[in-house]
């Protein structure tokens, strides 16, 4: 009997604790924040800081202590996905100085887990210039641009009509892009360029640059012509006489066999 009280009391003992600890666990969950398919979280203490862990999509729960009641925490997003930065109207003086005008896009993103070094460094707040929502992307636009005026401007204007130099530049860029925007926590995928185009005088000047080249061309097709058809006259012309030598040789030889 003895035994069965005394079993009977640390179970009552235990389902008091466990009910306890289910009570104070169920009080001091939160529904965290929601982040949108797309972006990623960062959360910003009041007390903390910001929070060194990158918020994926979806739902988070989280626990509240009772010494961080007075906690106040701020969700910032970002997006996550891929951006596009685009320079339709980018120029540069090319070392025979002409003026040459780029289309040029470059696929971007935050580095997958550093979305928090970019509020850390405040590079995530509005960009004041209006042109971009946020500074890291006006950053990344900066540095791109610089990146790829080191590359392009060493080129000479032909240099834009031979063939595969997009990508032999964009190759050569690329690497060295992302290196510097890893110091923004932010990576290129790609260098596009899509088209290119000089100013209308110099357009016109190679116009005639290029009908002089083909010009040269016609003209050196025209005297290859004339060579082997001179070639073939000689040989025509030797032909008719070693062909005549040969009848001639022939006729004596049958009058000798005639005379014997």
């Amino acid at each position: 009997m003895k035994k069965i009280n005394s079993v009977c009391k640390w179970f009552v003992i235990s389902f008091l604790a466990l009910l306890l600890l289910h009570t104070a666990l169920v009080h001091n969950i939160e529904i965290g924040p929601i982040i949108e398919i797309g972006q990623v979280g960062v959360q910003r203490s009041n007390t903390r800081g910001v929070i060194a862990e990158d918020l994926s999509p979806g739902g988070h729960a989280e626990v509240v202590r009772p010494h961080e009641a007075n906690e106040v925490i701020e969700l910032i997003e970002l997006p996550s996905t891929y951006q596009f930065l685009n320079a339709d109207a980018f120029e540069i003086r090319t070392r025979d100085h002409n003026i040459v005008t780029l289309d040029i896009s470059v696929p971007y993103r935050i580095k997958p887990g550093s979305a928090h070094a970019i509020v850390e460094a405040n590079y995530h707040v509005p960009d004041r210039k209006g042109t971009f929502e946020y500074l890291f992307q006006r950053l990344t636009y900066d540095t791109t641009i610089d990146v790829l005026r080191q590359h392009l401007s060493g080129l000479v204007s032909g240099d834009y009509y031979a063939a595969g130099w997009r990508t032999e530049v964009s190759n050569a860029a690329l690497p060295e892009l992302n290196e510097s925007l890893g110091a923004l926590n932010v990576e290129a995928e790609a260098i596009l360029i899509h088209s290119v185009s000089f100013r209308p005088e110099y357009e016109s000047q190679l116009v005639g640059i290029q009908l002089n080249a083909q010009n040269k061309l016609i003209d050196g097709a025209r005297e290859e012509v004339d060579r082997l058809q001179q070639t073939l006259d000689n040989y025509q012309e030797e032909t008719r006489e070693l062909k005549a030598r040969r009848e001639q040789d022939m006729a004596r030889e049958l009058k000798r066999a005639r005379e014997r």
